[in-house]
């Protein structure tokens, strides 16, 4: 039993990390808006539509007028474990569709403001109930919404400054077989809310080259929630409290005009995931009372894109990035079997009027990743189930539609 209640409480601590299949390093999502995402989500220097809340609050300065724009993009993720033994499990192929959406608006010369909801961490896997993980993870759901109020302010004809703050409401529900002389199943929901602030500048270094810069804070998130372990043997349950911390994230970019048509952009991303130490959690059943240690890395993204003016009307875009991932051998898991990715991206946009639509398609391929030590299955039945190799590649879809007042 003591052995049991041990691997429900190692379980429990998943609702702290939120682990989940994401597609920035950890499980932070970048993608917010189809016409970045079509230069890879190069565009801190740009930041010349709505989605500018986001990327570079700063950008709302050059933006006349109120405008507001929509997302959707559709993630279509394809994940692998190829088994010590031979043997092959694969995740359920779901497909994910977060959101966003922007308004902005310019109340003078010099004062801008703007609104942005978005879904900046998470995503969900599922592996089968009969895969060799299983034990360490099943379902796996994930989903965080940002509301994001901020304020732009023009110094100077070259440099806009901007201030915001960030409310974020977290909700996850996680599940895994758990063996006690037969399997049960067991299941985690939580939730919670935090607060978070970000500064941000967009400056004009020649008159074809502008630097843009955006940092958000890390963001402690307080969650509340419950734990079951259901079945035809043992029945328990308890609370779920802990804390856990959004890492800092910090963007710097440049935006080169080539010509009037052509322009060049180039991004570097860090993401303090050092911050994501480890997880302390309070029940009010001591049997989920633990601490675990996490010690993820700090990681960087290089993005670089382009967007191509063939008309009035019509855009052109590409992008490439490579995205390093925070995550040890050593706490490596299934409900995020993450490694170092690369990923390309194409888009076009169209206007006409006071409306924009713009289509973006990203590929990503993760770098495969052999696992032969992690801690993470070390209390369930089948302490080397993690080990193996990993393969994973994930197609990204997304349509923005704007309109300007």
């Amino acid at each position: 039993m003591r052995r049991t209640l041990a691997a429900v409480a190692a379980t429990l601590l998943g609702i702290a990390t939120f682990p989940s299949i994401s597609f920035a390093s950890g499980f932070a999502l970048p993608e917010q808006d189809a016409a970045a995402m079509g230069m890879a989500n190069a565009f801190v220097g740009q930041a010349d539509n709505p989605s500018a809340v986001w990327y570079n609050p700063a950008g709302m300065t050059q933006l006349d007028g109120t405008r507001i724009s929509g997302s959707i993009i559709a993630i279509y993720p394809v994940l692998t474990h190829d088994n010590t033994d031979g043997t092959t499990d694969v995740s359920k192929r779901d497909i994910s569709i977060p959101f966003s959406f922007f308004a902005t608006s310019k109340m003078n010369d010099k004062l801008s403001i703007g609104l942005g909801i978005t879904n900046p961490f998470g995503l969900s896997t599922q592996w089968s109930d009969t895969s060799e993980t299983s034990y360490v993870a099943t379902n796996s759901y994930l989903i965080t919404t940002n509301v994001n109020p901020n304020i732009a302010y023009k110094v100077s004809d070259d440099l806009s400054i901007a201030f915001g703050i960030d409310y974020v409401y977290m909700r996850a529900t996680l599940e895994n077989k758990q063996f006690v002389g037969i399997d049960e199943n067991f299941r985690l929901s939580g939730d919670g809310d935090g607060w978070g602030v970000n500064i941000a500048a967009k400056y004009r270094a020649l008159s074809d080259v502008d630097l843009g810069l955006s940092y958000r804070s890390r963001i402690n998130v307080d969650i509340n929630g419950t734990a079951e372990l259901t079945g035809s043997l043992l029945s328990l349950s308890g609370s779920a409290n802990t804390s856990i911390g959004l890492p800092d994230l910090l963007n710097v970019g440049a935006s080169y005009r080539a010509s009037d048509n052509l322009t060049f952009n180039a991004d570097i991303d860090y993401t303090w995931w050092s911050t994501y130490r480890r997880i302390a959690i309070s029940s009010d059943n001591p049997a989920f009372n633990q601490v675990q240690e996490k010690q993820w890395k700090d990681v960087w993204t290089i993005r670089i894109g382009g967007q191509y003016k063939l008309s009035e009307q019509w855009k052109v875009r590409a992008g490439y990035l490579y995205d390093k991932n925070p995550i040890p051998e050593s706490r490596f898991e299934t409900r995020l079997p993450d490694s170092d990715r690369q990923g390309i991206a194409v888009g076009t946009g169209f206007t006409s009027g006071s409306v924009t639509i713009d289509f973006a398609y990203m590929y990503l391929w993760f770098n495969k990743r052999t696992i032969n030590d992690s801690l993470a299955d070390d209390l369930t039945p089948t302490p080397n189930a993690l080990n193996g190799t990993y393969k994973s590649h994930a197609q990204l879809a997304g349509i923005t539609v704007g309109y300007k007042f």
